[in-house]
């Protein structure tokens, strides 16, 4: 396996938004989206759109990687470039 870094930037591909609040601490609507990470051919990453409302975000939207706390982990959100 070949592991690069890549520059945490990438495209929205897909985007979906929710209202459904699946666990008490998630505030209502928030955006999942399939984002194309740039330098990495054929990686999708599903993943939640943060900084913006999520009725802002759209396919096509340059955004970036903002690593978020969770726990003991940090996962990889993104938010509008």
């Amino acid at each position: 396996m070949l592991f690069r870094s890549v520059s945490g930037l990438g495209t929205v591909e897909a985007v979906t938004v929710n209202h459904q609040a699946w666990t008490p601490d998630l505030q209502v609507p928030y955006a999942i989206a399939r984002v194309t990470p740039d330098g990495a051919p054929g990686v999708r990453l599903t993943t939640r759109i943060v900084g913006t409302p999520a009725e802002k975000v759209a396919i096509g939207q340059r955004v970036k990687v903002r690593f978020v706390a969770c726990d003991e982990l940090f996962l990889p959100y993104f938010e509008p470039v």
